[in-house]
């Protein structure tokens, strides 16, 4: 599930900064960062930045008041006025920031935008923030763990706040805000009113109860709340249920393409279950065959469908269009088999997306097939595609026959010259798995920075070990070269393959010279003082896990495809 996690975040980040300018150092850090990496870049200071920094804290400061200032629309919160702000706004977001995190920065002209939007449209919806690190009374209190965090306060009950789980937009707040304020889910109580509301939206999810007041109708409005892309309806009206032959409880999802509407049955007692209906919007949300796009992008890595069936083709080629319609067929068949279908069209600006498959545009029409829980990947020969073709591949990945495909770079004539082997798919077993030699290898992205301070650290091990005829340094580019065994799931990740067939060691230890060595002359075995250093920071982080030093993410939450994609091919 863990690995399946990954890989929905990986390709949903393909589509939602493909189109920007991104600083590689920036995006590839984990959505959030943690209060205890702030310590650690204050230590990282310069001598100069520290001496600007003592001075910035020799500077009086402004006394904190009940008064409430803003700064763009945005109110500053801080321990003395937060009561107000409470007190004199129904719907108060409250944004928990610290000044260094690179993600709060990148919110900050979007929420302020936000903010000053709802300021004049809806008085009643306002929002603040507050410097957690400043104030951390107030963050201790509301459980801040992570920047930036998000918490909706309604009527002033600071008990319960609402943790914000829309999207990081100018139009997702507003959305997400309003849906929060309003109805949720307003009543259709005629069929007139039901029909206008279906008319009015590409997609109308539409609720019919005997009672309203019911357990299932509160889950739908749950449901309603979160999904603020989504417009929902609630009807009770014999009228409504008639005109659109709805005999029992249930939800109806209206579309305007393919068949239409699709129906969600209640269980037997009447229960919804709110994952199971998410699910069932989710997943008919979407059309039979999937354009890819970046709008669908979201809900298509977001789906509890495993397997996604992509077929690569040139638009401007009207025999591979038509080759989309005749694979509806195929789609309908395996539908209800657990996979989507999805059209990438080779002439469209997504090179990065041929590039993470190994499709060139002269293999269109061709197809690929992804499995989201494991992250292999299946193929069909360049120049073989058919209906027929398609369906044997289908049905041999559903079957669990087909063999996956792995993606490798040619072997370079110099890749044994240097201290460094360089490995690649084609030599990787032939070299890390020979029985005779300890092998040492770093599976790095060129785009990682990490992996840019280990690479002299890394040279000069090899160097040392250049004259040891049973241990080899290598490295290995994992964002173009796979391998069957493991999946790279963070960068840089170093492992060592002992000699003899042994298990292979993660290494985990600190990346210097002096650790590494030690490291090697044990035989692959971290030092003890190491692992017990580990085991008294566990113990005193008072904060969730945070990566060790110089992991691109914790352990539960490593970006791996999602950095290769996003570093490596998206647009510059």
């Amino acid at each position: 599930m863990r690995t399946r996690t990954l890989l929905c975040i990986a390709l949903l980040g393909l589509l939602l900064w493909a189109s920007c300018t991104q600083a590689n150092d920036e995006k590839t850090d984990k959505e959030t960062e943690t209060q205890e990496e702030a310590s650690k870049e204050t230590t990282e200071e310069t001598p100069g930045e520290a001496e600007e920094e003592e001075e910035t804290k020799e500077a009086p400061k402004k006394e904190k008041t009940t008064e409430i200032e803003e700064e763009k629309d945005v109110m500053v919160l801080h321990t003395i006025n937060f009561a107000r702000a409470l007190s004199e706004n129904q719907y108060l977001l409250v944004e928990f920031y610290a000044p260094w995190c690179g993600h709060c920065k990148n919110l900050e002209p979007i929420y302020a935008e936000a903010a000053g939007k709802l300021k004049n449209e809806e008085p009643v919806m306002r929002l603040a923030k507050v410097d957690a690190p400043e104030e951390m009374e107030l963050a201790e209190e509301f459980e801040v763990r992570s920047f930036p965090t998000l918490k909706l306060f309604v009527n002033g009950d600071r008990k319960e706040p609402v943790n914000y789980n829309g999207k990081h937009t100018v139009k997702g707040l507003i959305q997400w805000m309003k849906r929060r304020s309003g109805p949720g889910a307003p009543v259709l109580d005629s069929a007139e009113s039901a029909a206008q509301f279906i008319d009015a939206h590409n997609i109308a999810i539409v609720g019919f109860f005997d009672d309203v007041e019911s357990e299932a109708v509160k889950v739908f409005k749950e449901v309603a709340l979160d999904m603020t892309d989504t417009e929902f309806a609630i009807t009770a009206t014999p009228e409504v249920f008639q005109k659109h032959e709805v005999k029992a409880n249930s939800v109806v999802l209206f579309k305007k393409f393919d068949d239409g509407r699709a129906d969600f049955s209640l269980s037997e007692e009447g229960k919804l279950d709110k994952n199971d209906l998410v699910n069932f919007i989710k997943t008919n949300s979407m059309e039979l065959i999937i354009p890819f796009n970046q709008e669908i992008a979201p809900q298509i890595f977001s789906s509890s469908i495993l397997l996604h069936s992509l077929l690569f083709i040139n638009s401007t080629v009207e025999s591979q269009k038509a080759m989309v319609d005749e694979s509806r067929t195929i789609a309908k068949e395996f539908k209800g088999k657990v996979m989507l279908f999805i059209v990438i069209d080779v002439a469209a600006d997504l090179s990065y997306v041929l590039s993470y498959f190994g499709v060139s545009e002269k293999e269109a029409p061709t197809a690929r097939i992804i499995n989201m829980e494991t992250g292999k990947k299946f193929s069909i020969t360049a120049g073989d595609l058919t209906t027929n073709s398609l369906r044997q591949l289908c049905q041999e990945v559903v079957d669990g026959t087909a063999k996956p495909y792995y993606r490798t770079e040619e072997i370079p004539e110099d890749w044994n010259k240097g201290a460094v082997k360089v490995l690649v798919g084609k030599n990787f077993e032939s070299v890390a798995l020979d029985p005779t030699k300890n092998v040492f290898v770093e599976f790095y992205a060129p785009w990682c920075e990490h992996c840019k301070e280990l690479a002299p650290i890394w040279d000069e091990l090899g160097e040392k070990y250049a004259d040891h005829d049973d241990i080899i340094i290598a490295k290995m580019d994992a964002t173009t070269n796979e391998v069957e065994s493991f999946v790279i799931q963070g960068f840089p990740t170093l492992k060592y393959f002992p000699a003899g067939d042994k298990e292979v060691v993660d290494y985990t230890g600190k990346r210097d010279l002096e650790t590494l060595s030690k490291f090697l002359d044990d035989g692959g075995v971290l030092p003890k003082e190491e692992d017990e250093e580990d085991d008294v920071d566990d113990e005193e982080d008072m904060e969730a896990e945070r990566p060790k030093e110089g992991d691109e993410a914790g352990d539960d939450n490593k970006v791996c495809i999602f950095t290769i994609i996003l570093n490596v091919f998206s647009p510059k």
